[in-house]
């Protein structure tokens, strides 16, 4: 059973306040897996993240990965998602993360460097002119060749293990 990096991240427009998601599965050298958007509408950014990662998880599930490094550039949404004991949140959608966190899976969560989830903000941003509800993408679109490589070549996913 090996690990892989679940990053995610949202993106919200300024003047409708219109939220998408987008994330990225990647093995511990950084390659794609699997990646996925969603456009939500009207969200805040905290429960966009969240909705993020709770998408990320059910595809890994639904992929048979059962263990993965959590990487998100939101730091509050990494404190709620680490302390799975907290669930008197009034937020459902971070109370079913938290539950299938603590029922399925093996899973961490790190917080890292808006500059260092280059990725899963491009396809956030892409999500909101999308417009579209969940996709799963199998290859990684042109848009975001290069921070694949980017974030190869600053290795921070030897460094999160």
């Amino acid at each position: 059973d090996t690990w892989v990096y679940l990053s995610t991240d949202e993106a919200v427009a300024r003047h409708s306040r219109y939220a998408a998601t987008g994330g990225v599965v990647r093995d511990h050298n950084g390659n794609w897996i699997v990646g996925f958007t969603r456009f939500l509408g009207v969200c805040s950014p905290f429960e966009a993240e969240v909705w993020s990662i709770l998408d990320g998880i059910l595809l890994l599930l639904n992929k048979g990965y059962r263990r993965a490094i959590i990487i998100t550039d939101n730091l509050k949404v990494a404190h709620n998602l680490a302390d799975l004991d907290l669930e008197d949140s009034g937020i459902t959608v971070l109370r079913r993360t938290q539950r299938i966190m603590r029922l399925k899976g093996e899973w961490k969560v790190k917080h890292i460097s808006r500059n260092q989830n280059l990725v899963a903000n491009r396809l956030a941003k892409l999500s909101l002119s999308w417009k579209s509800s969940l996709q799963v993408i199998n290859e990684a679109p042109k848009e975001i060749i290069d921070l694949l490589q980017v974030d190869k070549v600053n290795g921070c996913f030897m460094q999160l293990m």
